[in-house]
């Protein structure tokens, strides 16, 4: 489940798309370390100050073009840190906020989910998943299905229409992939410096 501040980020800074996982004061091409940072609108800019001075109670959020410099009267230098959104309540009341970027990590999975929770007709198709040794990319099908269903069909033929259960289910799954992968979230991530001296 996403927590709050993290689903406003989202909502200010949506759609966030597996493209678009960086935001910051300007926008940079692949030389920005491969990526491209989204360069945030003066009215985002100001939602995201807010929110900031909401959540973090900051005095005030200055805003770094590089993950380094100096404090606003250059008497310290400070570097950005990456703090997870809703992992830990914390608070810099009264302090300066220098911040560099936003960050969204990729979508992810509950892998027991998987088997807890069918996504649709009791099936579930996970998200790609690489080998750690081998990095060889698969995919798991859960069919859920209970064996005293069985006993619901005569009993010459319970094993067969079982397996003709099954089977239909897997063609369910192998028709429409798409409508069998669960949902996954992502977290909101970022990346700044707090001056201490405030």
């Amino acid at each position: 489940m996403i927590n709050q501040i993290t689903q406003k980020f989202t909502d200010l800074l949506g759609p966030i798309t597996d493209d678009r996982l960086s935001f910051g004061l300007i926008g940079w091409g692949a030389a920005a370390g491969g990526y491209s940072i989204v360069g945030l609108t003066g009215e985002q800019k100001q939602q995201v100050e807010q929110l900031l001075i909401d959540y973090f109670k900051f005095n005030k959020v200055l805003w770094m073009e590089l993950p380094s410099g100096l404090t606003e009267d250059g008497e310290k230098a400070h570097v950005a840190k990456t703090t997870k959104l809703g992992e830990e309540n914390i608070t810099y009341e009264g302090k300066t906020c220098y911040m560099y970027q936003i960050l969204f990590t990729p979508k992810v999975y509950d892998p027991i989910s998987f088997i807890k929770t069918p996504v649709k007709d009791g099936c579930t198709l996970s998200p790609v998943i690489y080998n750690p040794e081998t990095f060889v990319p698969y995919r798991n099908i859960v069919l859920t299905w209970s064996p005293e269903q069985a006993q619901d069909f005569p009993v010459n033929n319970s094993e067969e229409v079982m397996k003709q259960t099954l089977r239909d289910q897997l063609e369910k799954v192998l028709a429409n992939p798409e409508e069998y992968i669960p949902e996954g979230t992502r977290a909101c991530m970022l990346r700044f410096a707090v001056d201490t001296r405030d």
